[in-house]
């Protein structure tokens, strides 16, 4: 086994340098975001460039962190800062419609203050329009929020609540603190907790590689013991749940009653490996494929132990499928997708999922999004949150992307119910529309009174989030209309007025 301890310093002056110098703005609208870098893109990848990804940047060089929608090209769609820190953006089907879900912490700006951190609900608008949370003292937890199929009307969250707990048994003091992870299944329409279930109740102390005389955990109710850290739920066609616990290095089969039905990985697995490849360290996001007969995870290969120490059991982190034999109680590994801009561990967050004959990874420390062919598990995309600058990354610091997702302009469709923005700039105007995923021209009009801007002056190709316009021909003032690869006009900007740029009707 490859094992290796590290001491890492990370130097406070990154994180200013890099929110200074690496974030986009633009003209026609406020939002300062990352970009998303393409570093590599077959051309048989996307060609036509209808795939959207779903990130949601954190870090210290993010000044404004919020999800965001990016195209294959790089092209941001929508952005959105008011959040704040949020995890886990996915497009995920609730009663027969679908719905952009993400965490976001307490007090979010944009959905009021919530007293507790917790899962949105968006519609095709771009609007909050239900929220799922856990039911726990200490709010819902950030690493899970998945809508469960087929039925598509329960939710698994995750949540972590501290309780007093004698840690004696492994060096710890006898009146110490526990982190107790908690799964619940949430009926969306009811809020009705379906099923509960701990870990204080089911995962010994000892079976977690969390050592904790090196981290120093467990001694205040502020910093206590996390032993478990549950960071995924899933659940099979019989009903049954399957957990991913980090800091035990084992994923658990779980019965609708709570009893563990096994253990792959970790101190105490079930299953005998049948060639090399199965093995996992500090994973995320396992979920069943295949009917039950699979599961996927993405292998981290390290973790951050305390904020100076990095532990490394292997060099390399990876997606993985493996095969789960549960009669012959065998796994084996079917599939295995390593990354592309640098062969390096990661140390916290990640995930895999298939879309049709791809693979998509996301690499979680590491901001890398990276699409496989999942036949040959040849890299056919690669792009990064942020820019091209290995060095802002270099030590798992910067920029993270939790897990990334990926729709399509063919599934969702983005209808903003904000009109376009225009700015006038420098004798040029510049039109974006966030959110609007179906525009394919902008038409300049033109007028001598508010009330009469139908002359058309221009039509041009939309170029990017925002589209630079000559204003050359236009009179006193101007409006925009965003034009559908149809010649459906989707939408039409105020009425500004040029001489000074200012909106004079909506």
């Amino acid at each position: 086994m490859y094992k290796l301890l590290l001491l890492v310093v990370v130097f406070g002056s990154l994180a200013l340098h890099a929110r200074a110098l690496f974030e986009t703005t633009y003209h026609s609208s406020p939002l300062t975001v990352q970009p998303f870098t393409i570093l590599g893109r077959s051309p048989l990848y996307d060609p036509d460039d209808t795939n959207l990804f779903l990130v949601c940047p954190n870090g210290g060089a993010v000044a404004a962190p919020g999800p965001a929608i990016y195209k294959s090209s790089g092209e941001l769609v929508w952005a959105n800062s008011t959040f704040g820190n949020c995890y886990d953006f996915n497009l995920q089907t609730f009663n027969g419609q679908d719905y952009l879900t993400f965490w976001v912490e307490a007090g979010s700006a944009a959905v009021g203050r919530m007293g507790a951190a917790t899962g949105l609900m968006m519609n095709s608008n771009y609007e909050v329009v239900m929220t799922v949370s856990a039911v726990n003292p200490e709010g819902t937890d950030l690493h899970e929020f998945k809508i469960v199929g087929p039925e598509n009307k329960t939710a698994l969250v995750t949540a972590v609540h501290t309780i007093p707990m004698d840690l004696s048994s492994i060096g710890g003091p006898v009146n110490g603190w526990y982190s107790n992870g908690v799964i619940q299944e949430i009926d969306i329409a009811t809020r009705t907790v379906l099923f509960n279930w701990t870990t204080f109740d089911h995962i010994g102390l000892g079976e977690s590689y969390n050592n904790i005389s090196q981290t120093g955990q467990g001694s205040t109710e502020g910093n206590p013991f996390d032993a478990v850290h549950i960071n995924s739920i899933d659940k099979d066609s019989e009903g049954n749940y399957l957990i991913s616990a980090r800091h035990s290095q084992a994923i658990y089969k779980i019965a609708a009653n709570g009893t563990i039905l096994w253990r792959l990985g970790g101190k105490m697995s079930d299953f005998t490996a049948v060639g090399n490849g199965t093995e996992f360290h500090w994973q995320h996001h396992a979920r069943w494929r295949m009917d039950d007969t699979h599961i996927s995870l993405f292998d981290d290969g390290a973790a951050v132990v305390i904020p100076t120490v990095i532990i490394v059991d292997e060099p390399v982190a990876t997606g993985k499928l493996l095969k789960v034999d549960q009669e012959a109680m065998t796994v084996s590994l079917t599939k295995q997708f390593f990354p592309g801009p640098t062969r390096n561990y990661t140390t916290a967050e990640g995930s895999i999922e298939f879309y049709g004959d791809t693979a998509l990874v996301g690499y979680g420390f590491l901001p890398w999004t990276e699409a496989y062919s999942f036949d040959t598990e040849e890299l056919l995309f690669s792009a990064v949150v942020g820019p091209n600058n290995a060095s802002l990354w270099n030590k798992n610091a910067g920029i993270s992307n939790y897990r990334a997702f990926q729709t399509s302009t063919l599934t969702f469709t983005g209808h903003p119910t904000r009109p376009p923005n225009v700015s006038v700039t420098d004798g040029d105007i510049y039109v974006s529309w966030n959110g609007a995923t179906h525009v394919a021209s902008y038409t300049l009009l033109t007028g001598s009174s508010v009330g009469n801007v139908s002359e058309i002056v221009t039509s041009v190709p939309k170029s990017g989030f925002e589209t630079q316009i000559s204003a050359e021909g236009t009179a006193e003032f101007i409006a925009v209309a965003a034009v559908a690869l149809n010649g459906t006009t989707l939408g039409k900007s105020a009425v500004y007025n040029m001489t000074d740029g200012s909106i004079t009707s909506v």
